[in-house]
């Protein structure tokens, strides 16, 4: 699939653009084990406020090299 959709974030329910192949999301520094634990809690992308909490230990693990 190509080109952005929209989606609803699953952590805070806000809605977002997804870039889907190419997104956003690929540039901001997220470790293996904080993608392990999104994978693990929820079924789709997180926004990117809800993302950058992750990233920045705020929520979920916070530890490990980023990917």
């Amino acid at each position: 699939m190509r080109g952005s959709i929209e989606k609803v974030c699953e952590c805070c329910g806000r809605s977002f653009e997804c870039g889907q192949y190419g997104c956003w999301c690929g540039t901001i520094g997220i470790t293996e084990r904080q993608m392990d634990w999104i994978e693990q809690s929820f079924s789709d992308c997180l926004c990117p406020d809800c993302l950058t909490k992750v990233v920045n230990g705020e929520a979920g693990p916070a530890s490990g090299p980023a990917i």
